[in-house]
């Protein structure tokens, strides 16, 4: 039977779309099979595995932030199960068994292997490395070795884009997202996951020594502070872009406020950031907006390119500069753009 969850406490800046969870920071609220989907585009596009990168970031972003409260004296590792399971079924990743060593009923395997990764480290108090296997569908098996010589995880260098903290006050979110059995999220219906997006931030940052040197003229970077990030910036983009073109969401632009309504739903809804128009004209589909710099940027613009191509059938060609902490973004048609 379905249940209201009451201890998310999910706050909120509507107008900026981010959302804000006690335990986790910010987050953003992912549908489960477009996870599954930006997951292959984003390592096929980086032509490098990235499974384990992927792991690391999200247990070391766990353990710096303290995710889950080690506890001490009597009782400690049935106070400890019930605090896994609390996080568990925030998250929406699936049920960690502690014992078994097993993640049941998986919203996806690398997300379930790093909460069962850090869960297991904290629950024996010891460093492991791991291997993990698929059984069956929605069910992940760990395998663990021990590795005291593992150190502490260190802070991540900050990504170029997020920019400084956001000072507005956070409101309580309405939102309401439902628990199944074995910690599953639906929203809408459909199922979904709850992505903090401190570790994402330190998997990006990982993953910049492999991100491929791809040219084209489809992104124009004007903006000096991201070139040395530009390589994977378009990638994440792209992949969004791509995530989003995989959905059957229809989106139909007749002129600049019918953006407004699909800005609301695909991005605020969803913690997935936020844009402000400035401009689109309807014969040449040239569209202006401004964003501010935040971690979510690279998902934030994917999005958006993914719903102008979808609206007008044709390749994009983007350009981006930055002034005073604020990206200034132009979307137009590459096949113009190569013809100027």
């Amino acid at each position: 039977m379905k249940s209201i969850i009451t201890d998310f406490r999910l706050e909120s800046i509507r107008e900026k779309g981010i959302f804000r969870q006690d335990v986790f920071g910010e987050i953003i609220i992912w549908k489960q099979h477009e996870f599954h989907t930006w997951w292959n585009l984003f390592e096929s596009r980086m032509e490098h595995p990235l499974s384990r990168t992927f792991i690391n970031a999200f247990v070391d972003g766990f353990e710096l932030k303290k995710t889950i409260k080690d506890v001490r004296g009597l009782f400690r590792k049935k106070k400890l199960r019930h605090e896994i399971e609390r996080i568990s079924s925030l998250l929406g990743w699936g049920q960690v068994q502690l014992e078994q060593k097993k993640i049941l009923h998986s919203a996806h395997p690398l997300l379930s292997v790093a909460l069962g990764h850090y869960s297991l480290e904290l629950y024996h108090q010891q460093r492991y490395k791991i291997r993990w296997t698929e059984p069956r569908s929605q069910l992940v098996q760990i395998e663990t070795e021990s590795s005291p010589q593992i150190s502490s995880p260190q802070s991540h260098a900050k990504l170029p884009w997020t920019g400084k903290r956001i000072a507005s006050a956070f409101d309580q979110s309405s939102l309401e997202i439902t628990t199944q059995q074995m910690n599953e999220l639906r929203l809408e219906g459909e199922r979904v996951v709850l992505i903090p997006l401190a570790p994402l931030e330190r998997f990006f940052s990982g993953c910049l020594p492999y991100a491929p040197d791809k040219k084209g003229d489809w992104f124009n970077n004007q903006s000096t502070g991201l070139n040395a990030y530009e390589n994977l910036l378009k990638i994440i983009i792209r992949t969004t872009a791509e995530m989003f073109l995989s959905s059957e969401q229809p989106v139909y632009i007749i002129d600049q406020s019918s953006w407004d309504a699909y800005i609301e739903h695909c991005l605020r809804e969803r913690g997935w950031g936020s844009i402000e128009t400035r401009k689109y004209n309807p014969s040449t589909f040239e569209f202006e907006f401004s964003m501010l710099m935040m971690s979510h940027f690279p998902l934030t613009l994917g999005v958006v390119v993914g719903m102008w191509e979808r609206a007008h059938g044709r390749s994009s060609q983007i350009s981006v500069r930055e002034e005073n902490d604020i990206f200034f973004v132009k979307i137009q048609s590459l096949l113009e753009y190569q013809n100027q």
